[in-house]
């Protein structure tokens, strides 16, 4: 059965943004562990062989969502902010992050300051809209060429130098790992009166069998027809159609848009292991998919999984957190990695589409050297907090049960897979999926239709 899904791209992110980023709100001034951070080894200038001393710089992380004023929500947040301070007092500056334009003028607001200056120091944080812009225009420095943070530290993302690189340098950072993204959640009461077992979802991720083939044998138990008349009357998923289709790209070893050894973009939408992809979509959809429901909204799918009428649904792990869509759910759920192709290298993974800290490029070097280094000084791990494991006390609350976070969400933050297609100016993959996912087109034809108007984009991109 052919049915239609009005595509629309959903600002979510920022839930996610809140929980796990370090730098959203102002640290406050606290005693709290301060027998802890005298013991601390404090760094010293290579230069001056003396402690940091940034002689008072007020520094901003620039961001669209932070309150300086919010007060700590945990015990990690208040000894957070508590560290902070003591960096702060320690190094002699202040950092703070905090909203300088909203969500939509920010990408506006980043250009104009990179491109005239000012008296401030600035860290921006960006996304897509921006940083793809602002690395064809050079408003970033080089980071890179910074001499005082060392880069090789294993806080710094490989996956953001990468995707803000060129020609072997690089415009972007991010302290944090790489936030988990899209999966797959489960129902587990659906499962269960299919036959069932829920924790066999996770066992085929563990031994490495959750594959295409082995989620469409637990699809064809879920999906029923109970009156035996020849229509479903029970459909296994329902997803937002640009959150599947991505994700069934990436596990195939395929993408919207690749990059080449020289930084240079290109269309990977007509691939042999897209158009694979995009095949058993089409053959996923026809089967499995719940249509779309005569004068249902947009999110019908949403509402679907939530109100349990479906057993999986492919969305973001923000989606478990409190006052997220699926947080407050009356049926038990899991959440694995979205399974393999036959094209994959064999890891799970997700999609990552990070937000990436930037320096403008109007600053002189000395200036440029002070704000990085004080940046890396402020996001070091927070005493008590910083091993391997600290970062799952952020997630366990999120989901049902602990092997959401110690088995999935560890793949998702090992293996890194940057999205390119959101660095591109102009981009957009909404007529393609939306009429491939309709079933008005094949993926053949789609590619056919699209490619002369991505490749203007790419092109202005690659300048």
């Amino acid at each position: 059965m052919k049915k239609g899904v009005v595509s629309k791209i959903v600002c979510s992110s920022l839930a996610l943004i809140l929980l796990s980023s370090s730098v959203y709100a102002a640290p406050k001034k606290s005693k709290k562990n301060s027998d802890i951070y005298k013991k601390l080894e404090k760094q010293k200038n290579p230069a001056t062989k003396k402690v940091w001393n940034f002689k008072g710089m007020d520094i901003v992380v620039g961001d669209y969502w932070s309150d300086p004023d919010r007060p700590p929500v945990s015990q990690k947040q208040e000894d957070e902010f508590a560290f902070k301070a003591w960096v702060q007092d320690t190094y002699n500056f202040t950092m703070v992050a905090k909203n300088v334009g909203g969500w939509g003028s920010h990408p506006q607001t980043v250009a104009n300051f990179c491109t005239t200056g000012g008296d401030e120091n600035y860290i921006f944080s960006c996304d897509g809209r921006s940083v793809g812009p602002g690395i064809r225009a050079s408003l970033f420095y080089e980071l890179s060429s910074i001499e005082s943070v060392d880069w090789d530290n294993p806080k710094w993302d490989d996956a953001t130098k990468l995707r803000l690189g060129r020609n072997g340098k690089f415009y972007g950072m991010r302290p944090y790992d790489p936030e988990p993204r899209n999966g797959i959640i489960f129902n587990k009461r659906l499962l269960q009166e299919a036959g069932i077992n829920p924790e066999s979802i996770y066992d085929m991720q563990a031994n490495g069998t959750w594959t295409w083939e082995t989620f469409e044998e637990v699809c064809k138990k879920c999906t029923r027809d109970y009156d035996n008349d020849g229509l479903n009357d029970v459909y296994a998923m329902a997803s937002l159609s640009t959150e599947f289709c991505y994700q069934a790209l990436d596990s195939n070893g395929a993408c919207l848009i690749g990059r080449d050894e020289n930084g240079k973009y290109f269309n990977a939408a007509g691939s042999e292991e897209a158009m694979e992809a995009w095949h058993w979509i089409r053959h996923m959809v026809d089967n499995y998919e719940l249509p779309f429901p005569e004068n249902a909204n947009w999110d019908y799918m949403h509402t679907a999984f939530a109100n349990g009428e479906v057993a999986f649904t492919c969305d973001a792990e923000y989606t478990m957190q409190q006052g997220g869509r699926f947080h407050d759910m009356k049926d038990d759920f899991g959440f694995v990695c979205f399974p393999l192709g036959p094209k994959s290298d064999g890891k799970y993974r997700t999609l990552h589409d990070d937000q990436m800290y930037i320096i403008p490029g109007c600053y002189d070097k000395e200036r440029a050297e002070k704000i990085a280094k004080a940046f890396d000084l402020w996001t070091d791990p927070i005493p008590g907090y910083d091993n391997e494991d600290a970062w799952k006390e952020d997630f366990y609350p999120m989901f049902r049960d602990s092997r959401a976070v110690d088995e999935t969400l560890v793949f998702m933050k090992e293996n890194t897979n940057p999205r390119y297609d959101t660095l591109i100016a102009g981009f957009s993959s909404g007529s393609f999926i939306f009429n491939f996912w309709g079933g008005w087109a094949t993926p053949q034809e789609q590619y056919e239709a699209t490619k002369n108007e991505w490749q203007g984009v790419i092109n202005d991109a690659n300048r």
